[in-house]
């Protein structure tokens, strides 16, 4: 068998026993003996001390998990196409000036709150553009979605008043609400 020059387990002498090497590394320790409270923006690549309690839901509000269209479900025709007239869009940060009427789409964006309802409640599914087909100011919608579909719910991430379990773990970027 040949010899690597740049053998990575060539150590050069003789190997530490497993007891040494614990020593050596509990040696090297420091263990942490307090805590301190910092801002929100301090806390990145920092160790919570304690598990966080959520002020708010989040997603605060309902909103569209894909690019699509708002739509009531009961609208939909289960058997074939749906035709509906799109009234308008909706975007993140930019939600749907007015409300939405039954029988309507409504053109919406990820990440836009979905519209409110006129009547009552507002849709409660989002059609992917990808299974929808335009044609001037109509939708055209196949079949085949289930009722709130890509439609992300207030709270389904996090419920306001809940423990978020992030003690004594690095506390990341995505983390920080």
């Amino acid at each position: 068998m040949a010899q690597l020059s740049d053998d990575c387990f060539a150590g050069g002498g003789p190997l530490m026993r497993a007891g040494e090497a614990l020593e050596r590394l509990l040696a090297g320790l420091v263990p942490v003996v307090g805590t301190e409270r910092v801002p929100l923006a301090a806390a990145l690549d920092r160790i919570l001390a304690e598990p966080v309690v959520a002020a708010i839901d989040v997603p605060g509000r309902d909103n569209a998990a894909v690019d699509g269209y708002a739509v009531y479900y009961d609208d939909l025709d289960p058997a074939g196409e749906t035709r509906l007239p799109v009234r308008g869009r909706a975007a993140a940060g930019h939600p749907l000036a007015g409300r939405q009427r039954r029988g309507e789409a409504v053109r919406v964006f990820t990440g836009a709150l979905m519209p409110l309802g006129v009547d009552g409640p507002g849709p409660d599914t989002v059609m992917m553009q990808e299974d929808c087909r335009r044609e001037g100011d109509i939708v055209v919608i196949r079949p085949g979605i289930r009722r709130g579909a890509n439609r992300r719910l207030a709270g389904e991430d996090v419920k306001a008043g809940s423990t978020i379990p992030v003690s004594y773990t690095n506390h990341r970027a995505h983390e920080t609400l």
